[in-house]
C-alpha cells in the first residue's frame, strides 16, 4: 500500500477524536499548570515533601524519620515515587513533590473516561470525565503531594478491571482467555499498588461497589470466583505484604501502631474521643462542587425507571442484558456506598472519600447525558420538566458561584490581580451560557465542555496569581532563608522543642534539624496517649491528666537539656505559643533572635542558647 494513501486517516481519526484531545488539554492545563507557584503549604502535603527528602538525604526507603522518630502511619509508595523523582532529577522543589499527584490525576481522568464510555457511550464518558476533572476536591488535592492520589488512581484501576471481568452479563465474552488472565492480573496489581498506598483501606473501597452490584445481578458467587483466581491473589498478598513484613520485622510495635490507627478511625477502639470528626456525609455536597446539583440527582435517579431511550447505547455496547442492574448502579455503589461506610466511621475527613470521587463523577456524568436527552425529548412531559429543571438549577448555580465568588473573595484578593480575577469570573459566566447553547443544539456530554475549559483558566488564575500571594503568610520559605541567615557558620544544626512544620525540612538546606533529647514520641503522639491510657495505674485519670503529664515531662527534658547544652548547641526553634507559655522558666537561659507573629500557620520563634544578651537591632524580637 503506498504511503500517502494512510493520510487522510489519522487526520480523520483526530477528527473524530478532538472532544477527546480537548478533554485531555483541559485536564493538562488544570492539573499541570503553576503546578510549583504555591508554596508547601498543607499538613499532608509538609510531610510528604519532609518524608520523601528524608528518604533521598538519609538513604531511609524503609522507614522515613520526621520530627525525630520514625513515620510508620503511611505505606510508602507516595513517598518512594517523589523521592525516585528527586534522586532521578536531582532536584526538590515543589513542581517535583506534586508530580505524580498530577500524572495520577490525568491517568485517573483517562480511566474515568473509558469506564464511562463502556458503562454508558461516549457522552458519558465525556461527562464524567469533565466532571472529575473540574470537581473542586479532586482538583485541590491532585495537585499536592499525599496519599490519597495515588489510592484514587488505584482504586479506579482496580474498578475499571473489576468491570472489564464482571460487569457483562457473561464475563469475559467478547475477549479471549488471555485477555481475561490479564484484566485479572490487572485487578490485583492495581489493589497491590493500592495497599502500598495508603493500606487496606483500598479493598473496602472495591468490595464495597463490586459485591453490592454482584448481588443486584444475582451472581456473586460466580462473579467473585472469576474475579480473583489464586495466581491473582497470590501477586496481591506480596505486594500488600512486602513493606508491612519488612518493617514489623524491624520495628515490632508497629502492628500495634497500625491497629491502634485503623480501630481509632472506625471507631472500634474510640479512646481520642477529640479527633471525632461530624459525619462526612454533612460536607457531601460541598465535595462535589461545583456539581453538587446533579449529583445530588445522580444518587437519586438510579432508582426512578428509565424513559424509553435513556443511555441505552453502553448498556448494549457492554454486553448487558436486560435482566442485569444498569451499568449506573456499579458508579452509585462505589459513591454512594462508600459514603456511607464512612459516615459511620469515627474519625472520616472529605480526603478519605478522594478515591470514590471518580465513582461520583461516573454517576455524575451519566445522569447529566440522561437529564439532558430526558429534557430534550420530552419538552412537554413531567420528567422533561423536572430534568429541564435540574439542569438549570445546575447552570444557575455555577452562574452564581462565578459571579458571587470573586465579590466574596475581594479583600483578600491584590489589587494586581483584580483584573485577572474579573476575566476569569467573566468567562466562568459566560461559559454557563455556552453550556446551555450547546445543549439546545443538541449536545449531551459535550455540553460541558465550556464549562470545563473555563474552570481551567480559573485554576490558572488562582494557582498562578492568587494564592502565590499567601506564600509568606503560609508558607516557611522565608523562615528558612531568615534561620540561615542567622545560624550560618555558627553551627551546623538547629535543635527544635516539641515539633516544627514539616514544610521546614524541605526549605531549610543546609542546615540539619535535630530534636531535644527525650521530648519526641515513639512513633506518634497518639499513640503515645493510647498506650498510657491503656495501661495506666490509676484508672481514673483522663486523657487530658495523661497529656498534661506528658507536656510536664517534656517541658522538665527541655530545661534540663538547656542547662546542660548550652554552650555546644547555640540555637532552638520553638513554637511561639509554647514559648510564651514556658517564658518564666526560659528567661535567663535563651535570647530571642528571630520571632514570628501574626501567620497563617504556627508562628516560629528561634532561640540563641548562650544567655548573652540580644543581637544588635533584634532586642525587640522582630516580626516578619
Amino acid at each position: 500500500m503506498p504511503t500517502d494513501s494512510l493520510g487522510p486517516e489519522p487526520r480523520a481519526g483526530i477528527r473524530r477524536a478532538w472532544p477527546e484531545l480537548l478533554v485531555g488539554l483541559v485536564a493538562a492545563v488544570s492539573f499541570l499548570g503553576c503546578l510549583g507557584s504555591v508554596d508547601v503549604w498543607g499538613k499532608r502535603e509538609q510531610r510528604a515533601s519532609a518524608e520523601a527528602l528524608d528518604t533521598v538525604r538519609h538513604s531511609r526507603w524503609l522507614v522515613a524519620e520526621i520530627q525525630g522518630h520514625p513515620r510508620l502511619e503511611k505505606p510508602p509508595l507516595p513517598r518512594w515515587m517523589i523521592a525516585g523523582l528527586m534522586q532521578a532529577t536531582g532536584r526538590h522543589d515543589e513542581w517535583i513533590v506534586r508530580i505524580p499527584g498530577a500524572l495520577c490525576a490525568l491517568a485517573t481522568i483517562a480511566l474515568v473516561y473509558a469506564l464511562g464510555r463502556r458503562m454508558g457511550g461516549r457522552d458519558v464518558g465525556l461527562a464524567s470525565a469533565m466532571i472529575l476533572g473540574s470537581s473542586g476536591l479532586f482538583l485541590g488535592e491532585l495537585r499536592q503531594a499525599g496519599n490519597d492520589g495515588p489510592l484514587a488512581l488505584f482504586t479506579t484501576m482496580a474498578l475499571y478491571a473489576a468491570w472489564r471481568l464482571v460487569g457483562s452479563d457473561e464475563p469475559g465474552n467478547d475477549a479471549t482467555l488471555r485477555a481475561q488472565r490479564g484484566w485479572r492480573w490487572m485487578f490485583a496489581t492495581a489493589l497491590g499498588l493500592g495497599f502500598l498506598s495508603k493500606g487496606p483501606i483500598v479493598l473496602l473501597l472495591t468490595l464495597t461497589a463490586i459485591v453490592p452490584y454482584l448481588i443486584q445481578a444475582r451472581r456473586l458467587r460466580s462473579g467473585l470466583r472469576f474475579l480473583v483466581d489464586a495466581p491473582g491473589l497470590l501477586l496481591f498478598l506480596a505486594m500488600a505484604a512486602s513493606w508491612p513484613a519488612a518493617v514489623a520485622w524491624r520495628e515490632p510495635d508497629a502492628i500495634t501502631l497500625w491497629l491502634m490507627e485503623m480501630t481509632e478511625k472506625v471507631g472500634i477502639l474510640a479512646t481520642l474521643v477529640h479527633r471525632r470528626h461530624p459525619v462526612l456525609a454533612r460536607n457531601w455536597p460541598e465535595m462535589m462542587f461545583p456539581w453538587s446539583i446533579v449529583a445530588m440527582a445522580a444518587v437519586i435517579l438510579p432508582f426512578i425507571r428509565r424513559g424509553e431511550g435513556e443511555v441505552q447505547e453502553g448498556d448494549r455496547a457492554g454486553g448487558l442484558r436486560s435482566r442485569a442492574p444498569s451499568p449506573c448502579w456499579f458508579a452509585w455503589w462505589w459513591a454512594a456506598g462508600n459514603m456511607a461506610s464512612f459516615s459511620v466511621w469515627a474519625v472520616a475527613k472529605p480526603n478519605y472519600y478522594l478515591p470514590c470521587i471518580p465513582g461520583m463523577a461516573l454517576l455524575t456524568g451519566w445522569t447529566w447525558v440522561r437529564l439532558s436527552r430526558g429534557a430534550r425529548r420530552a419538552s412537554s412531559g413531567r420528567r422533561g420538566l423536572s430534568a429541564r429543571l435540574i439542569l438549570q438549577a445546575q447552570w444557575v448555580l455555577i452562574f452564581v458561584a462565578a459571579v458571587v465568588a470573586p465579590i466574596a473573595a475581594r479583600p483578600w484578593i491584590p489589587r494586581s490581580c483584580w483584573l485577572w480575577a474579573t476575566v476569569a469570573t467573566a468567562v466562568l459566566a459566560a461559559s454557563v451560557a455556552a453550556s446551555a447553547w450547546a445543549w439546545r443544539r443538541g449536545a449531551d456530554g459535550l455540553s460541558l465542555t465550556p464549562i470545563a475549559a473555563a474552570w481551567s483558566l480559573g485554576v490558572i488564575v488562582v494557582y498562578g496569581m492568587l494564592a502565590p500571594v499567601q506564600n509568606p503568610q503560609r508558607g516557611h520559605r522565608d523562615l528558612a532563608r531568615s534561620i540561615r541567615g542567622l545560624v550560618a557558620g555558627k553551627s551546623a544544626k538547629v535543635h527544635f522543642f516539641n515539633e516544627v512544620d514539616e514544610g521546614l525540612w524541605f526549605y531549610l538546606e543546609g542546615l540539619e534539624l535535630e530534636p531535644v533529647p527525650d521530648t519526641q514520641p515513639h512513633y506518634s503522639a497518639a499513640y503515645d496517649l493510647v498506650a498510657a491510657y491503656h495501661s495506666r495505674d490509676d484508672v481514673s485519670e483522663t486523657l487530658e491528666d495523661l497529656d498534661s503529664q506528658r507536656e510536664t515531662r517534656e517541658k522538665d527534658a527541655l530545661m534540663r537539656w538547656l542547662d546542660s547544652r548550652r554552650a555546644s548547641v547555640p540555637y532552638l526553634l520553638i513554637r511561639s505559643r509554647l514559648f510564651e507559655r514556658y517564658a518564666a522558666d526560659l528567661a535567663g537561659r535563651v535570647t530571642p533572635v528571630l520571632r514570628e507573629s501574626g501567620l497563617s500557620r504556627n508562628d516560629m520563634v528561634l532561640l540563641r542558647v548562650d544567655g548573652r544578651p540580644p543581637l544588635a537591632g533584634l532586642d525587640t524580637a522582630p516580626r516578619r
